[in-house]
Order: structure tokens, then sequence, then C-alpha cells
């Protein structure tokens, strides 16, 4: 008896017939709802060599669809698109439903404008033309409530839970509001943050003037690196990875947590010392919420200005 053939993939060993068993009982998982199922097998599937990879990634497609995993479909719809895979417009109808289920309504106008100015086959140009007059309705009732989206007078709760809930939908009508809330120094840094991270989002490529604290720089959101991603946070990591990261795991986790929210609140600028004394001071930070520090006697003097400030991040914070 003859053995069968098997391919090595990475650490993944082929046996033929792998992928065609997985895509039939990712057929049947679909057709019987069980979308998380789906999901996973076809997922599988793809990690083999196959001639129907463009079947398996359209059959994923309608999963993540069906099971309202809305974000992966419309990464998976986009990257399709980009690379011609599947049916174009069945890739598109999946790719325009999913935006106007994220309530991403300029986006699906912008997109089916100029696929429809191209011109569109006869029996398809009248659903886009009706998505694409959905869209453009929907994105002038956004555009009136945005001037009106957050008041003055509201709390920084109130704000926050605001923008946290524009967080789930397109924030792109609100745009010109959230420029202005990074450009007024009266505003809460926290609202601050989260303002830029939604103009991030979004993919702003809009000049950017932020005044936080007794900081103030122009940039281009989309071109900002998160807080957690720049440099300024690996080296205070690493220093206290260091220092304390074996002697007091605990003390280490207590004052990454500290840094990670100091640093959310000033983003996108970094403290004006080195990222050694602001760890450094970090530690006496947390230290001194559990016993009396002499910190006079044992610091220098860029250090005791980095407390200095923390402390007023703490008041900041405590809203």
């Amino acid at each position: 008896m003859k053995k069968k053939k098997r391919i090595k993939k990475g650490n993944v060993i082929q046996f033929p017939g792998t992928s065609t068993h997985l895509e039939k009982e990712g057929q049947i998982a679909l057709e019987e709802k069980r979308f998380d199922d789906a999901i996973r097998l076809y997922k599988e599937a793809l990690r083999f060599e196959t001639d129907r990879t463009e079947e398996l990634k359209m059959a994923l497609l309608i999963a993540f669809h069906e099971s309202g995993s809305v974000d992966e479909g419309i990464e998976l719809s986009r990257e399709m698109l980009h690379a011609g895979e599947g049916h174009y417009f069945d890739v598109l109808d999946l790719h325009v439903l999913m935006l106007i289920q994220k309530k991403r309504f300029k986006e699906v106008a912008d997109t089916l404008s100029a696929l429809l100015e191209e011109g569109l086959p006869p029996d398809r140009y009248e659903h886009f033309a009706h998505l694409k007059a959905l869209a453009d309705r929907m994105t002038v009732k956004q555009y009136e409530s945005a001037s009106a989206f957050l008041n003055k007078n509201e709390t920084v709760q109130e704000k926050m839970m605001k923008l946290a809930e524009l967080s789930t939908l397109d924030a792109s009508p609100y745009e010109r509001e959230l420029i202005n809330l990074l450009a007024d120094p009266s505003e809460h840094p926290f609202i601050q943050s989260m303002a830029l991270g939604l103009l991030t989002e979004i993919g702003s490529t809009q000049k950017v003037t932020v005044r936080k604290f007794h900081f103030e720089k122009e940039i281009i959101p989309v071109l900002t690196s998160e807080a957690f991603s720049r440099p300024f946070f690996k080296e205070a990591a690493a220093h206290l990875e260091e220092t304390i990261g074996q002697e007091n795991p605990v003390l280490f986790e207590q004052v990454m947590d500290l840094i990670k929210q100091q640093l959310f609140l000033l983003q996108p600028f970094d403290p004006d010392v080195e990222a050694a004394v602001w760890s450094k001071a970090a530690i006496l930070h947390i230290e001194s919420l559990y016993r009396s520090v002499d910190s006079s006697s044992t610091i220098d003097q860029e250090a005791a200005k980095a407390l200095l400030f923390m402390q007023e991040l703490d008041e900041i914070s405590a809203f």
C-alpha cells in the first residue's frame, strides 16, 4: 500500500485533500449558520496551497458578513478588491453593505461615486445607484448633527461617552470638530487624546495643531505613531525591566500601567525628560503611595521636575 504524499508548508504538514475537506466542512457550517466554525475552517483551509484561494476567501467573506464580524469583513473585502480576487461586484456589494452596517456612509458615497462615474453594467447600476443615494442622505444627516455633537458645557464624562460611541461609527463627518478639540488648550487632555485616536482611525491627512499642557506642535493624524509604539515608551519599558522587572514584578506592572496612562494623556507628545529619568520618577511616584519617600535627597533636578509634572497629571486624571 502506497503512503499518501505529504506536503510541508512552514510548520504545517498538508495531506492530499486536506484543503478540500476543510472547505466542505466550512460550507456545511455556513449552511447550518455555525458562522464561527465556518470562519475557523475557511481560515484553516487558506493556510494550505490550493487553486481555490479566491473561492475560499469569498466564502470567508460571506461568513464574516453573516456572523457580524464586520471589521474583519471590511478588511478582507478591501484586500480582495485591491487584488482583483473573486467576482468584483459581489465582493463590492458585501464591502458596501458592511460599511453601511458600520455607518461609514461617507466612505460608501465616495466609493460608489467614482464607480458610477466610470460606468456600470445595466444589471448592476440601479442597485449601486440606490446604495449611493442612501449613503448621500445619511452622510448629510451625519454632518447636520456633527455641529451639535459636543457641547462646550458638557462634563468630561459626557464627552468621553460620546467619543466612545463615535468610535463604533464613522467619525469622518466630525473631522473638523475633532480637529478643533486638539487645538483648544482648555480642553481636557484625555478628550484630546481620544479625538486624536479617532482622527488617526479615519485616516485624516489634515495638518492639525495640537495644544496640550505646555506643548504645541503641528501633526498629521494618519502619520502619528501611537503612544505605545514610540521610542520613548519602549525605552522607558526597557529601563524598568532592567531595574525592577525581575526584582519586583508587582511594582514593575504598577509603574508600567502608570506610564501608559501618562503617555496616553500626553499623546502625541513625549515628556521633556529622558525616558530613564521618567521611569525613575514613576517608580518613586508609585512608592510614595505606600510609604513616605524623601525624594529631595535621592533624585536629581530632572527627576524632581518629572515627579512634579506627574503630580499634575494625577490631578488631571481624577475626573
